[in-house]
């Protein structure tokens, strides 16, 4: 599976700060979604997500705003043993979020 238009987004949002993401984004394949119903986890395919960098976590510097959802979403890419391992979506405040993300938009700073 490829990243959803939302993934995509947020992902070459976080390149804008991290460089060395760039080449990657087009690489990865996704293997699988889960919804937790306050956010998701994207788990990366394992050849698809290889990196040079050591373990890290990279935050979106922007507020995922998608109606419905009035205190917005955050994000967070997890690098672990050399590979992109999944990004995590967040509500914020006590929303609960469906997995819909039509008609999303991302601020300039969260």
């Amino acid at each position: 599976m490829l990243l959803s238009e939302l993934e995509m987004a947020v992902m070459k949002r976080m390149a804008q700060s991290n460089e060395w993401l760039q080449p990657h984004i087009q690489k990865l394949r996704v293997l699988d979604r889960e919804l937790t119903g306050v956010g998701s986890y994207t788990n990366f395919e394992r050849n698809s997500s290889a990196v040079s960098v050591p373990d890290c976590h990279i935050g979106l510097d922007a507020l995922i705003s998608v109606p419905g959802l009035p205190n917005g979403m955050g994000a967070v890419l997890f690098v672990r043993e050399g590979r992109m391992s999944f990004l995590e979506l967040f509500v914020y405040g006590e929303d609960l979020w469906n997995g819909e993300y039509y008609g999303f938009s991302l601020s300039e700073n969260a």
